[in-house]
């Protein structure tokens, strides 16, 4: 059957995108596109259109399921067993060379997997090394992925290997809405006669693409437009330089294809939108002096009763009536003590039920341990047969899961050589082998909450039990086991032990009282003792703390500097390896910075609670060092 593909000309919108993929398909040097976007906009319909523009046998799809040896190529197992020799047998990649490579859904892949594709894409040569074999293939391919990062996003290291970044989203406009409808109607009806009314449209777009491959080589790169190139991605500071040889290469696909064999400013600027968005990063602010330490002595208050352990289920949250009832006092603070330094006061903070969904994104390495947890975060080696096949080995032992197609792939060049008598295939046991498999594991999140007085300032809590919440939401869809720690007067109290009880922490945080100094120091100490008890019992645990607070710590049980003690902690909690993440809550006028340098000392991933509701994912990665 032919396959007739929607027009190019003939999708509603989108014109960002439809520009970025004209530019990769212009100049292959430009680093290929990324697009992303939500369900339903059309992305694997855009990308596909491009095999009007620039010939079917151009563009090369990679199936979601492809295996190493299908897209890396392995051995030609037909000339083995007849000749009793290996040979090299290409793979998808080797076929795509000087083509456009395909791959939809590309978050979902394997990040090693992604990660030498995205290689072999920028060196344009790769070399495959298994079975005896060692071969150096072409491979000068360009990247079109598409996501749904809804799904999960790539890691920024595999998004920085992408050129051109465009985002796709949905048309808000109804007469827009109703035009895809009708379009989309037609071409079901008769896909043909569809084509044919855009087919003068989308022959002009390949005559503007072939004109520009033609003049594409005589475009020069002058030192003004090098200069601009270099001034923009400092003004966006830009990690690496990777940004300024794709803004420049984008520049000049953009030129060539206004007909044009030199490079103006607009050129640059346009290039930029696709380029540099992904790429922008804040400027790091330098941190203020540290205040002088207060050694007040702390007024004597009352203790809230704890909570019996037969709490009633999680309650909707208060009316306004309801919240005026609440039995905490409102008090103003003694004359000459800022509101911020640690009121025993204790109030209890509603939940902000309006705090946006955050997802918390993993980008952790991945080691060599076989794992059997469940869940939906994060993939891991497992030993059981219920993960995914991803590759095999040579087996420790008793073969407990054989690889069939790498067991044959072994004995192939030596059927010359062994009694077959009457198989087809001899095997002997040097051949067989072992699939490695992996599966996806929930993880192990350990909330370390700051309940001081400083957090009860202008509803400050009310924003971090919804943040927290937040995060929460996102573990039960995960399947995450979770724990929460409150540190607040002079010690830190274990609230809820680990465990995958997500509506129990969320009753916990409700009735969670603020007030009293802050001892960060005791709050930290408090994660390292249940982690360590954890790991006893779960050696395959693999941990992430996460610590809110605004990083004030104005108390030590060891009646030292509260801040030296506390640094003293995050340091040994950055030398376990633990991975973590500050969330800074601090927004006073004047900040302090605090929470940034426990953050640096602890080697977590820093966010501010502002920056977190703006952009409703948090991402996890390794330890910084």
């Amino acid at each position: 059957m032919q396959r007739i593909i929607f027009p190019l000309a003939a999708i509603v919108g989108q014109e960002t995108v439809k520009r970025a993929l004209l530019i990769a398909v212009v100049n292959p040097k430009a680093g290929g596109v990324l697009v992303a976007g939500e369900k339903g906009t059309a992305k694997s319909t855009l990308v596909r259109s491009l095999a009007d523009i620039t010939g079917e046998t151009r563009l090369i799809e990679l199936p979601l399921n492809a295996t190493e040896d299908m897209v890396f190529g392995g051995l030609d197992m037909q000339y083995a067993l007849e000749q009793g020799e290996r040979r090299f047998l290409p793979g998808i990649l080797a076929r795509a060379n000087n083509r456009l490579l395909y791959i939809d859904e590309i978050n979902l892949l394997r990040q090693e997997f992604l990660g030498s594709l995205l290689d072999a894409a920028a060196t344009g040569v790769y070399r495959v090394e298994r079975e005896g074999i060692s071969c150096l293939h072409a491979a000068a391919c360009t990247l079109l992925g598409t996501m749904n990062p809804e799904e999960g996003t790539l890691s920024p290291q595999m998004i920085d290997r992408f050129g051109l970044y465009a985002a796709v989203s949905r048309e808000k406009n109804e007469t827009d809405r109703m035009e895809i409808m009708r379009r989309i109607l037609a071409y079901e009806a008769r896909p043909a006669e569809f084509c044919r009314q855009y087919a003068a449209a989308n022959e002009a777009i390949k005559r503007q693409v072939a004109v520009a491959r033609s003049l594409l080589q005589a475009i020069a790169v002058p030192e003004a437009m090098i200069l601009l190139a270099a001034q923009m991605c400092a003004k966006a500071h830009s990690p690496g330089h990777r940004a300024e040889l794709f803004l420049l290469e984008a520049a000049r696909a953009i030129a060539a294809l206004a007909g044009r064999t030199y490079l103006l400013p607009a050129d640059l600027e346009e290039a930029a939108c696709y380029v540099l968005p992904q790429r922008m990063r804040q400027e790091e602010q330098p941190l203020p002096p540290e205040p002088p330490e207060q050694n007040e002595p702390e007024p004597p208050g009352e203790e809230l009763p704890e909570q019996p352990d037969n709490q009633p289920p999680l309650p909707e949250p208060p009316t306004n009536q309801q919240e005026r009832e609440q039995p905490a006092e409102q008090t103003v603070p003694p004359a000459g003590q800022p509101e911020s330094g640690g009121s025993d006061q204790e109030k209890v903070a509603d939940i902000d039920t309006t705090f946006p969904f955050i997802r918390m994104a993993l980008a952790l390495p991945q080691d060599r341990q076989e794992r059997r947890g469940s869940g939906k975060r994060s993939l891991t080696r497992t030993d059981t047969k219920q993960g995914r096949y991803v590759r095999s080995g040579i087996p420790n032992g008793q073969v407990t899961d054989l690889a069939f197609d790498a067991t044959l792939r072994a004995a192939a060049p030596y059927q010359k050589f062994r009694n077959t008598a009457q198989c087809a295939i001899a095997i002997e046991r040097e051949d067989l082998r072992q699939k490695i498999r992996e599966k996806r594991i929930g993880s192990t999140f350990l909330f370390v909450v700051d309940a001081s007085g400083s957090m009860g300032a202008r509803e400050r809590m009310r924003a971090v039990k919804g943040a927290v919440c937040a995060m929460l939401q996102d573990a039960y869809q995960q399947r995450d086991q979770v724990g929460l720690i409150a540190f607040r007067r002079q010690t830190a109290e274990v609230l809820l032990p680990i465990t995958r009880s997500v509506d129990l922490a969320q009753k916990c945080l409700r009735y969670l009282p603020t007030g009293g100094k802050t001892p960060l120091a005791e709050g930290l100490t408090a994660a390292l003792r249940v982690l360590a008890s954890r790991r006893q019992k779960d050696r395959e645990m693999k941990p992430v703390l996460v610590l809110v607070t605004d990083g004030r710590a104005n108390t030590t049980t060891t009646g030292g500097d509260g801040m030296a003690d506390a640094l003293k902690v995050a340091g040994k909690i950055h030398k376990t390896g633990v991975h973590s993440v500050v969330i800074d809550t601090e927004s006073d006028f004047v900040k302090l910075g605090l929470a940034r340098t426990v953050a640096r000392e602890m080697g977590s991933v820093y966010y501010s609670l502002r920056e977190l509701s703006e952009h409703n994912i948090m991402h996890i990665v390794k330890n910084l060092s």
